[in-house]
């Protein structure tokens, strides 16, 4: 071939291609499909609006729309564009996914399985998922469970189905179990703030507050207009010791929604635990004005008359706290300093056992038993609270003067015991 008609050849191409390749490039359809792919769904939402802007009846455009709000969890706009459009379920299938995953989302499960009941030729995988999440709400975990293992077995799980395992094995309080579950979710979702949440929810339970506070502060950057996730990152700040950090945490949300009765307590209790015990009574007495009986608040205000030497006052609202929340272990164990303070050391002990088994990562309730253990003089069992406090405290200077009270009562047992046996051998 000579040169010149190699030349022609390579202009041709030139000419023809490359125009062709920047037609595409600039069709907003093509642009909002490809902005969906890399997860970018604010830009391909504007993409799919100039499409539909210019051709109003573009099917595609609206479902990829659609999708793309299904994405960012508008679910509200899901449902109102679904009706807006006017394509029917029965004639679309992403559309009948769509609608019945909104009617989950819309706290309306039963809606959702008429809608995937009385649709055919589904996606497997989403139809699983979305009448697996709508079985947990109606409370029917288990058939949820059977479901996902069923999907299990035929490969790897698609990520989503991951996420409901792993939420199912922690409503078991399998904890373990789930963690391999919720980090598949966690890989193959990274732009889903429930999969961080959950892991980071999971990993707080296990007493690992470091690693979970990674996970919460992802969820924070992903989706910062749930107040629940701020109030999560604050919790796991304050068992790190970081009150400040806590304070912090919970400004951001209550700039947007500053009368959040959850995020007003949060904060109260976080001022409390830095010491302002006087800012979070007023904020907590606050909550209880707008909202008389919240037992977040109560509990709030519990802690703090008790922290004033209140304690009468102080166990009679933790005890209605209690009434509210009959398995939070804070709760109980806040009930069980107001007893111990009292000297109803016996109901503290069983308040303080029963926190610990619903959750045994609290260092703050490990060194209260520690406590009631040494007043009711059960000496072996205050010297393993007291270790478990030391997980949380090390070189805690009381902590480490109750182990050497322990630990001389019962070396002086150990040594009486010794005495009595060698008294007996030689009377023999």
């Amino acid at each position: 071939m000579n040169k010149r008609l190699l030349l022609s050849l390579v202009l041709l191409f030139l000419l023809v291609i490359i125009p062709a390749m920047s037609l595409a490039a600039m069709d907003p359809l093509l642009l909002g499909e490809d902005e969906y792919s890399h997860g970018e769904y604010q830009r391909a939402i504007r993409w799919y609006d100039e499409v539909l802007s210019a051709y109003p009846d573009n099917e595609t455009a609206m479902i990829g729309r659609l999708r793309s709000l299904a994405a960012l969890s508008r679910w509200d706009e899901v449902q109102n564009g679904i009706s807006r459009y006017g394509i029917s379920p029965a004639e679309n299938n992403e559309i009948a996914t769509l609608q019945a995953e909104a009617a989950v989302k819309a706290g309306n499960p039963e809606k959702a399985l008429e809608i995937l009941d009385n649709s055919s030729d589904l996606n497997r995988t989403d139809e699983i998922r979305i009448r697996s999440s709508a079985l947990i709400a109606l409370d029917r975990s288990s058939e949820a469970a059977t479901l996902i293992r069923d999907a299990e077995e035929g490969g790897p799980l698609d990520p989503g189905l991951s996420l409901l395992m792993g939420t199912i094995l922690i409503g078991e309080g399998n904890i373990t179990a789930s963690l391999p579950y919720l980090e598949e979710a966690y890989l193959g979702l990274p732009q889903d703030s429930e999969a961080s949440v959950y892991l980071g929810e999971a990993a707080a339970s296990l007493g690992k507050y470091e690693e979970a506070l990674d996970f919460i502060s992802s969820a924070t950057s992903l989706n910062q207009s749930d107040p629940g996730i701020w109030v999560t990152r604050a919790y796991l700040e304050s068992r790190l010791g970081r009150y400040d950090e806590a304070i912090r945490a919970l400004d951001h949300p209550l700039s947007i929604t500053p009368d959040d009765p959850q995020l007003l307590n949060a904060k109260a209790y976080a001022l409390y635990l830095s010491g302002r015990g006087n800012e979070g009574l007023s904020l907590a007495e606050e909550v209880l004005r707008q909202y008389p009986g919240n037992a977040g608040a109560l509990d709030t205000l519990g802690c703090i008359l008790l922290s004033e030497g209140k304690i009468e006052e102080a166990t009679g609202y933790l005890e209605q706290a209690s009434e509210y929340f009959p398995r939070d272990s804070e709760v109980l164990s806040h009930l069980a300093e107001a007893y111990h303070a009292q000297g109803r050391d016996n109901e503290a002990d069983d308040l303080y056992q029963r926190s610990l088994m619903i959750d045994g990562s609290s260092g703050r309730a490990w060194r209260g038993f520690s406590d009631v253990l040494l007043t009711l003089k059960r000496y072996p069992e205050a010297a393993s609270a007291i270790a478990e406090a030391f997980k949380y405290y090390p070189g805690d200077s009381e902590l480490i003067a109750w182990e050497r009270q322990a630990d001389q009562v019962l070396v002086d047992w150990y040594l009486k015991e010794e005495a009595a046996k060698n008294s007996t051998a030689g009377h023999e």
